[in-house]
């Protein structure tokens, strides 16, 4: 499985709507030079929840962005490459399609994908609407984080080539809907394997933690 990085993003912190400070809005940059806990002029606002070395590259996918168009044709020209904080850009692949710990090539760099994006408010500031975060929770279009095991750089034309599966029964949108669906946290052996890779970021481990103690 090989798949085509159609554009590469960085952001600096800025005022959205609501006088709010984010990074989240990204722009096209020639290429992505990427270190084991960052990405060259990729600026993070809230380290307290925001960024760290599992959650170095953020991806999105034009198949979740057609998705929000198709929802609000109101607003679709906002939904272009770069608005939802992420880093890379394929054509394919959504959060159904993927497990926690898959291994790529990424350009000349090797990385891990590790967990589901925890979507919040900013995204309702990025886009100017309030309707978008609940779609995004209700979707789970939330796109996901990648891990860097060995740095390197990718650019637009590159590839994302699959190498390995490791927890074949960890899918990605399992995660997201034990965080966000009508019975959140209670599949205790679910979370405990998805912690116990490691992989877990400063968003996700500290519930799953707490759910496993008060379970």
């Amino acid at each position: 499985m090989e798949y085509k990085i159609l554009g590469v993003y960085t952001g600096k912190i800025g005022l959205l709507s609501n006088n709010f400070e984010s990074a989240i809005i990204k722009h096209s940059v020639p290429v992505l030079q990427i270190r084991k806990d960052h990405i060259d002029g990729d600026e993070v606002k809230n380290t307290l929840y925001h960024g760290g070395d599992m959650r170095v590259i953020h991806h999105y996918s034009l198949k979740n962005y057609r998705h929000l168009q198709f929802k609000f044709p109101d607003i679709k020209d906002r939904f272009v490459p770069g608005s939802f904080g992420e880093n890379i850009v394929t054509e394919e692949l959504s959060e159904d399609e993927l497990f926690i710990g898959d291994i790529y090539q990424l350009g000349s760099a090797k990385v891990q994908l590790t967990v589901s994006r925890r979507p919040c408010v900013t995204l309702n500031y990025g886009y100017r609407d309030v309707r978008v975060l609940k779609e995004v929770i209700h979707t789970g279009k939330s796109g996901w984080f990648y891990r860097v095991l060995e740095e390197g750089e990718v650019k637009a034309g590159d590839t994302l080539k699959f190498i390995e599966r490791p927890y074949p029964d960890l899918p990605v949108s399992r995660l997201f809907d034990q965080g966000y669906g009508t019975e959140k946290f209670n599949d205790f052996d679910f979370l405990k394997k998805c912690y116990d890779t490691g992989l877990m970021d400063k968003g996700w481990k500290p519930k799953i933690e707490a759910a496993l103690k008060d379970k």
